[in-house]
C-alpha cells in the first residue's frame, strides 16, 4: 500500500551521491537524483521529508529508505563544501532491534559542518527516540534521548517531533511519549541542548479539564534565542475535544501552556491544533493549524504572537472554497518568516467544484491576508488529493518560495516551485525530474525548500522512479 504525502500529515510525517553539476542554472528546474546506500528498494514510501543548510553548500537532507529484507532505515544525505558525500546509513544506538527498522523525525543543521538529526528505534519492548549529531562534518552513532521520569518501562512509544537550532550545542527537541500510570497516557516532553550537554526532559503540564489520556501532540518547536522558543501542538479534553497550544520559553524558563482564543465561528467541539510555528529573531511568532467551524467545516486557523502575548486565533479566508473546505497543513516546513510579523503559509483544501487546490497565505506586517489559490502550470488539472503547498521559504519580506505538488494534464503528479515578489505569488514552474522519470507520484514531490537569499534556494524530495520505487531529488534554484 502506498501512503499519500497526506496520510502522513494525518498520521503526524555506501554509494556516492552525484554532484548538482548544471542544476544551479538560473533558468534550471532539473533535479539531479540522489543514490541511496547499497543494497536498496528505494525509499520507503517516498518519505524524504529533512532537509536543513546552514548555508549554500552545507546541506543535510533526511528520510527512510528500504534496506535489505526491505526493513526501514534512516538515511541522511550530506554535502561538505558543495560536494555530496557517501550517504550515511543512520545506526541508532546499541541494543536496537535490526528487525523493526529506524525512522527518522527531524533534522536542523545550525553551522557548517554541524547538525542533529531525530529518530525512533526499538529495544526490548519499547519505541525511543533518539538522536545523531555530524560534528566537524563527521556523522556519529546515535544515542538514546531521555524521557521524563514517568515515562512506561516497558512497551513505550515514545518519538521526536521536532528540532530547533540556533547555534552549535544549544538545541531544543519536542516529543511525545507513554506514561507508566495506571492509565496509560500520551504526554509530550521537551529536552534542552545546552552548551553541547542535553538537560533533563521537561514534562508537560496541561491545563485543568485535559483528558486522563489528554493525547499531546507537540507538532514543532521554533527558537530564536537560546533562552527563547515557542512549542506548538495539541491536546484533549474531557469531552474528547482537541485544543491548540502553545508552549512558551522565555529566558530559559518553560511557562505554562497557552490555548489561544478561537474565532467566532469555531464549533464548541472545534478540534483545534497548531501544526506549524515560525518564530523571528525578535520572538515575534505565527502558529499555523485547523479548526472546526460551527457547520463542521475544517478551516485554516492562524494565531500572531507579539512580545511574548498571543493574540486571539484567526480564521483564514480560502478562495472559491467548498462548504467544508477540508483544509489540510503537511506539517512540514509550510511556515515561514522572514521578518517580524512577516510571514507565509500553504496547504491544501477542497474548492466548490470538488477538486483539491492548493493554498498560499500570507502574514505582513502582522496581519494575515486572505489565502491565495496556489496558481498551477498550463494544462494542470488541479492539486490533487495528495497535491497542494508543502513546503515554504523567505529568504525576504515579500520574497518567498513555495515547494508543492499537482495533477498534470496527464493525470499524474508532478512537482512544483513557486516564487513571489513584493507578496504577488507567481505562476508555478514544474521541476524536471532526474532521467526518464514522469511523475514523483502519490507519495513524492518537494518536501523542503530553503532559500539562502531570494534567488538562490535548494529544494530536496522524492519521485517515482519506477512503478513502485520512489528515490530522491535536490535541486539547487538561482544564478
Amino acid at each position: 500500500m502506498k501512503i499519500s504525502r497526506r496520510l502522513i500529515a494525518l498520521l503526524t510525517l555506501g554509494a556516492t551521491l552525484l554532484p548538482l553539476t548544471g542544476a544551479s542554472a538560473a533558468t534550471s528546474q532539473g533535479a539531479v537524483k540522489l543514490v541511496l546506500p547499497a543494497p536498496n528498494s528505494g525509499l520507503n514510501q517516498g518519505y524524504l521529508p529533512f532537509q536543513s543548510c546552514s548555508s549554500v553548500g552545507y546541506c543535510a537532507i533526511a528520510g527512510i529508505y528500504l534496506a535489505a529484507h526491505g526493513t526501514p532505515a534512516g538515511v541522511i544525505a550530506y554535502e561538505i563544501k558543495g560536494r555530496w558525500r557517501a550517504p550515511l546509513a543512520v545506526i541508532p544506538p546499541r541494543g536496537y532491534v535490526a528487525a523493526k527498522g529506524v525512522t527518522m523525525d527531524a533534522l536542523a543543521c545550525p553551522a557548517n559542518g554541524s547538525c542533529v538529526a531525530l529518530g525512533q528505534y526499538t529495544h526490548a519492548t519499547r519505541q525511543l527516540p533518539f538522536v545523531v549529531a555530524q560534528v566537524g562534518g563527521v556523522w556519529m552513532r546515535g544515542v538514546p534521548l531521555a524521557l521524563p521520569t514517568n515515562a512506561a518501562t516497558d512497551n513505550q512509544t515514545a518519538s521526536a517531533h521536532s528540532v530547533s537550532c540556533v547555534g552549535v550545542g544549544d538545541c531544543t527537541v519536542v516529543g511525545t511519549y507513554t506514561t507508566g500510570s495506571r492509565t496509560v497516557a500520551t504526554e509530550g516532553f521537551i529536552v534542552s541542548q545546552v552548551n553541547g550537554v542535553w538537560r533533563r526532559p521537561f514534562e508537560l503540564t496541561l491545563p485543568a479539564g485535559a483528558n486522563v489520556n489528554p493525547y499531546v501532540s507537540l507538532a514543532q518547536v521554533s527558537c530564536w534565542s537560546p533562552t527563547g522558543c515557542a512549542v506548538v501542538g495539541s491536546y484533549v479534553d474531557t469531552s474528547n475535544v482537541s485544543h491548540a497550544l502553545v508552549v512558551p520559553e522565555s529566558g530559559g524558563v518553560w511557562k505554562k501552556i497557552i490555548t489561544p482564543g478561537l474565532p467566532g465561528s469555531a464549533s464548541a467541539y472545534a478540534g483545534a491544533q497548531f501544526v506549524q510555528v515560525a518564530c523571528a529573531v525578535d520572538g515575534t511568532c505565527v502558529a499555523a493549524g485547523t479548526f472546526n467551524t460551527v457547520t463542521g467545516a475544517v478551516r485554516p486557523l492562524v494565531a500572531i504572537s507579539v512580545a511574548g502575548l498571543w493574540n486571539r486565533s484567526l480564521a483564514v479566508n480560502l478562495p472559491h472554497a467548498a462548504t467544508n473546505p477540508e483544509t489540510l497543513m503537511f506539517g512540514f516546513k509550510g511556515l515561514a518568516c522572514a521578518s517580524a510579523g512577516n510571514c507565509a503559509f500553504g496547504g491544501q483544501f477542497l474548492d466548490s467544484t470538488g477538486r483539491y487546490q492548493g493554498f498560499i497565505d500570507n502574514v505582513i506586517n502582522g496581519h494575515a491576508r486572505a489565502a491565495q489559490l496556489l496558481i498551477l502550470p498550463a494544462g494542470a488539472r488541479q492539486a490533487g488529493h495528495n497535491g497542494g503547498v508543502v513546503s515554504v521559504s523567505c529568504p525576504a519580506v515579500g520574497r518567498c518560495i513555495a515547494g508543492a505538488a499537482f495533477l498534470s494534464a496527464n493525470n499524474t503528479y508532478a512537482a512544483l516551485l513557486v516564487r513571489e515578489n513584493h507578496n504577488v505569488w507567481g505562476v508555478g514552474t514544474t521541476i524536471s525530474l532526474p532521467g526518464a522519470a514522469t511523475t514523483v507520484g502519490v507519495g513524492g514531490g518537494v518536501y523542503s525548500v530553503q532559500c539562502f537569499n531570494p534567488t538562490s534556494c535548494q529544494a530536496s524530495g522524492s519521485f517515482e522512479s519506477s512503478g513502485s520505487r520512489y528515490d530522491g531529488f535536490s535541486v539547487l534554484t538561482g544564478p
